[in-house]
């Protein structure tokens, strides 16, 4: 199974994960697995979920991570990001996801230098 998932982040840089699972640990090695690899590969992580499982998540990443790695793991309530607008509305959902992201896309985007050109990133000229 773990290679399998890896094998998809691989392929699919940008993907949503649901996890199924019965026990708590079960989940929390999943997502703790997830966010170490993530961060490993120099990939920051956008973790939604919801307050209480994200402390615990937190209080074990902090004892396995650098304060420089957690600066990389970007926790977002997941009730204010599925009920953004009130109700289950994807639409909603889609622009609560794409403000979320969007300071991360610019700074990764201005880090690696690239620039903002009209409706594309470009690369500047020197």
């Amino acid at each position: 199974m773990q290679s399998k998932m890896n094998q998809l982040f691989k392929d699919q840089r940008s993907v949503h994960v649901l996890y199924a699972y019965k026990e708590m640990d079960n989940y929390l090695e999943q997502v703790m697995s997830y966010i170490q690899n993530g961060i490993t590969a120099g990939d920051h992580v956008i973790l939604i979920e919801n307050e209480p499982i994200y402390r615990m998540i937190h209080k074990k990443l902090s004892s396995q991570l650098t304060e420089e790695q957690m600066e990389m793991v970007h926790p977002v309530n997941s009730f204010n990001f599925y009920f953004s607008s009130g109700s289950y509305h994807p639409p909603a959902i889609l622009d609560y996801f794409n403000k979320t992201v969007q300071p991360y896309v610019i700074k990764f985007l201005s880090d690696h230098g690239h620039m903002w050109s009209g409706s594309l990133w470009k690369r500047p000229c020197i």
